[in-house]
């Protein structure tokens, strides 16, 4: 079974954002939960000006992981799924083969651990390398959400 998906400018800056908030919350909120603690820790012991400037450098961490987050998404992005590039993904028994802007890769089936499903991407990560797999939900229906250990959607 093979899926075909031909991005929109709409289409591909909505793939970019989501993919963005997923970067952005991997390594924005960890950041900013520990700074947080250390502001609340400065409080207690030794007053307001540390918590402030911990907070202040709280919120240029969270300004700094968007920008940087939004960067990264559009290039990585913008290069596999190229508006107006037919990009496709087939379901074979063994492996995902995703052919995009960037080439052809295949991934087996066992590699997709921790699947998460939303409406614009399927993210999970890649058993082997510990990295995350992102594959835009136009290419990966429901039917093959059982080959990653998904049950499936009930109507």
């Amino acid at each position: 079974m093979k899926q075909e998906w031909t991005p929109t400018e709409a289409e591909q800056r909505e793939v970019v954002r989501a993919a963005a908030v997923h970067y952005w919350r991997a390594t924005a909120l960890p950041g900013v939960v520990l700074v947080a603690g250390m502001a609340l820790l400065a409080l207690g012991l030794s007053g307001p000006v540390l918590a402030l400037v911990l907070a202040v450098l709280a919120a240029a961490w969270l300004g700094w992981a968007w920008t940087s987050s939004l960067r990264s998404a559009r290039e990585v992005l913008g290069a596999a799924y190229p508006v107006g590039t037919t990009v496709a993904a087939e379901a074979t028994e063994d492996a995902l083969v995703l052919s995009t802007g960037t080439g052809t890769a295949q991934v087996a089936w066992e590699r997709f651990t921790r699947p998460r499903v939303g409406p614009v991407f399927l993210t999970a990560r890649d058993g082997t390398s510990r990295q995350w797999l992102m594959v835009p939900r136009r290419l990966f229906p429901d039917a093959w959400l059982e080959r990653i250990g998904v049950p499936p959607r009930r109507a």
